[in-house]
């Protein structure tokens, strides 16, 4: 883009979507100022969208279901039909570069348990682990 279709863009930004009514207020503002205030824009479009999920969410919840003995809710939780952190991870990792993503976080720690988890069931069959049952009559 062009220097004048950035500037065209920041000022068109501010006036539809960040309240400013007056450009003079526009160019006195810095690009970090600016920047900051795109991103809070995105969050809180984040937090709307999450209200308009919820009610579709509540909607789906009345009526969808799957299985026809045993009829059950096709999303147990709102998680699941709307992750509203990996909206806030976008939008924050894409103003922020040192953002650390808290899903990927969430998932990291996932995968270590389930390695650990993992790794504990090998010693245990390799006999290296002895069950805490047997370690308590050991004792006694």
């Amino acid at each position: 883009k062009s220097s004048e279709q950035e500037y065209h863009e920041i000022l068109l930004n501010c006036l539809a979507y960040l309240g400013f009514h007056d450009i003079k207020e526009i160019q006195r503002m810095t690009l970090a100022e600016y920047s900051l205030r795109m991103e809070a824009f995105q969050l809180a479009e984040v937090n709307r969208q999450k209200y308009v999920y919820l009610q579709a969410f509540m909607n789906q919840v009345a009526k969808s279901t799957k299985g026809r003995k045993n009829p059950k809710p096709l999303y147990r939780k709102f998680d699941d039909f709307f992750d509203i952190q990996a909206q806030i991870d976008d939008v924050r990792s894409s103003y922020e570069s040192n953002y650390v993503r808290v899903a990927e976080n969430k998932r990291e720690i996932s995968e270590i348990f389930a390695k650990r988890v993992a790794e504990f069931q090998r010693l245990k069959r390799e006999g290296k682990i002895i069950p805490l049952k047997e370690r308590r009559k050991e004792v006694n």
